[in-house]
């Protein structure tokens, strides 16, 4: 009888099983990781019914260049940099002249395009840029 009063207050629980083993193989992604694909969220731009973004390649392909941010705070951390001095770094990489020398590249059927790109999309890399930075500063 003992057995089946413990089973039976366990019974209400087998509902949230699947739950608990979904959450303990949840994925945390790392600075860069998210850093990216915010920036490819915020700017993909898939208004024609032929033409589609590879979201996950996209993701893939820009969290070389915001690991490069975060390692830049992160090595100023280190190095003692002041956090007046980091300011003005961050200040730098959402100011006008850092956005007026990106580069754009696309790449379709394997081959890489260069062209001006829109201010919405070198907007919202600046903003990113300066969230990595800054994650790699604090230590996040």
């Amino acid at each position: 009888m003992k057995r089946l009063k413990s089973a039976a207050l366990l019974l209400p629980l087998l509902p949230l099983l699947p739950l608990l083993a979904l959450s303990a193989c949840t994925h945390h992604l790392s600075s860069a990781e998210q850093h990216a694909k915010h920036y490819v969220y915020q700017t993909r731009d898939d208004f024609e019914p032929q033409f589609r973004t590879d979201v996950n390649g996209s993701i893939k392909n820009a969290v070389p260049m915001f690991e490069q941010f975060y390692q830049q705070g992160k090595k100023d951390r280190v190095a003692g940099v002041a956090r007046s001095e980091a300011q003005k770094k961050a200040d730098y990489l959402a100011s006008p002249e850092f956005q007026q020398n990106m580069e754009h590249k696309t790449i379709f059927i394997n081959r890489a395009y260069s062209g001006s790109d829109n201010p919405k999309r070198r907007q919202v890399l600046s903003q990113e840029a300066v969230g990595a930075y800054w994650d790699g500063y604090e230590g996040r």
